[in-house]
């Protein structure tokens, strides 16, 4: 945001011009707040990993974006559903699923 100072010529006081508008972050519309984009590759290799993962039932670490924030599972892949595009997962709380698209990596722990 930038100031400037002017002086007014009628009267002589002085006034000031804004030349921006600095928006909080609280007044920010969260529904326009996207999920991190992933290219074609990085998708294909999240899927790569996943198929990898359920065929040998190891430990994972995955992170996935849901509510504008990041957040992190380590668990195991049970089963993989290709035509409702979720996962299947067992951790300490017992079994969840998980939409792929909200995905964003996996790390093979074993």
């Amino acid at each position: 945001m930038e100031q400037r100072s002017i002086t007014g010529k009628t009267n002589g006081r002085r006034q000031t011009r804004w030349d921006g508008l600095f928006v909080s972050e609280h007044a920010w519309n969260s529904i326009n707040d996207p999920q991190p984009m992933l290219s074609a590759d990085e998708q294909g290799a999240i899927i790569d990993m996943l198929i990898v993962a359920c065929e040998r039932q190891c430990t994972v670490f995955i992170q996935s974006w849901q509510d504008r924030h990041f957040h992190y599972h380590r668990c195991t892949i049970q089963k993989l559903d290709q035509e409702q595009w979720t996962i299947t997962y067992e951790d300490a709380f017992g079994e969840r699923r998980l939409p792929i698209g909200m995905i964003t990596s996996i790390h093979m722990l074993d």
